[in-house]
């Protein structure tokens, strides 16, 4: 009985101490979670599961109770209600936006980032700057990073307080160790990354990422986020929208008129619209290989959290 006893307390405190880590990736209708490998460990498949009806949509949880539940009953199932856990908010529910720093109200005088305000967030909120968000900005939560690329100095992230209350609400129902909440669109350009810096400062990179319905194309140029768009309709619509936006970029940047792009295309289109996708796309179109990740936003997450 001792021996047991101190086993289960042993076990307790490792798992505080060293906690398994799991990333988790949620959208409208699929939650996509993998727990992260451990030293010289292989990594595991991931665990893609559909959401309850209802319980989630525009990237905004609607049953709070029943999504929470339902993410806490899927760790226990798997052993992993203790792990530690990063989670991707959902694109829908999260804007970004690159910025030149200092804003031209700002006091501070235009120079390198060695001129980086201590809370650029704080400063930030008392200019006032139109960033086009759908609330003023003292409603939301927002994190400024710099960022050395082209003409832009600071890529802005933002997310209505609000929301991000009920997503963390929805957390704490599932009784769960939450690590770290990461905004989608963050997620996908660290999963990115090596791509990105392999490109040269004229080349855009596109990522096209597979939604219900819809595509979303991001493109990024000298690493910094540079467009965004959501494709919608059907796959003939698709390619007449992606077709105009390409133009649009090459005009933009001044570019030849098949050159100096690189598209991807993320996983998750069913196998035919992926060929006739990869057939009629007006531009080279490569897969996407995640790495062994459910996904890229999680190969996003786990690079995050030093894992390979």
């Amino acid at each position: 009985m001792v021996v047991a006893r101190l086993q289960e307390e042993w076990q307790t405190l490792r798992s505080e101490l060293f906690p398994t880590k799991v990333v988790l990736d949620l959208s409208d209708l699929v939650l996509t979670a993998q727990r992260l490998p451990k030293a010289n460990q292989p990594l595991d498949a991931p665990w893609i599961v559909p959401l309850p009806a209802a319980t989630c949509r525009g990237g905004r949880p609607l049953q709070t109770e029943a999504l929470g539940d339902f993410i806490g009953d899927l760790l226990l199932s798997y052993g992993e209600i203790k792990a530690l856990l990063s989670v991707v908010l959902p694109a829908p529910a999260c804007y970004w936006r690159a910025l030149q720093w200092p804003l031209a109200a700002s006091p501070l005088p235009a120079g390198p980032l060695s001129a980086w305000p201590p809370e650029p967030a704080r400063q930030l909120r008392e200019l006032q700057p139109d960033l086009g968000l759908p609330f003023a900005l003292e409603q939301g939560w927002l994190d400024v990073m710099p960022v050395q690329g082209g003409d832009v100095d600071a890529l802005v992230v933002a997310i209505e307080r609000q929301l991000l209350a009920d997503w963390l609400e929805v957390f704490n129902i599932a009784g769960v160790r939450l690590g770290r909440l990461v905004p989608a669109q963050v997620a996908w350009m660290v999963g990115l990354q090596e791509r990105l810096l392999a490109a040269d400062s004229t080349t855009l990179v596109g990522l096209l990422l597979p939604e219900p319905q819809a595509l979303r194309l991001l493109v990024w140029r000298d690493g910094v986020p540079l467009y965004e768009r959501l494709l919608s309709g059907e796959l003939e619509q698709w390619l007449g929208q992606l077709e105009a936006c390409l133009r649009f970029l090459r005009w933009q940047q001044g570019m030849q008129a098949r050159g100096s792009i690189e598209l991807l295309l993320a996983a998750g289109l069913a196998a035919g619209q992926q060929e006739r996708l990869q057939l009629d796309c007006p531009q080279p179109l490569e897969l996407l290989d995640s790495g062994g990740y459910g996904n890229l936003a999680l190969r996003g997450l786990a690079l995050l959290e030093g894992a390979r």
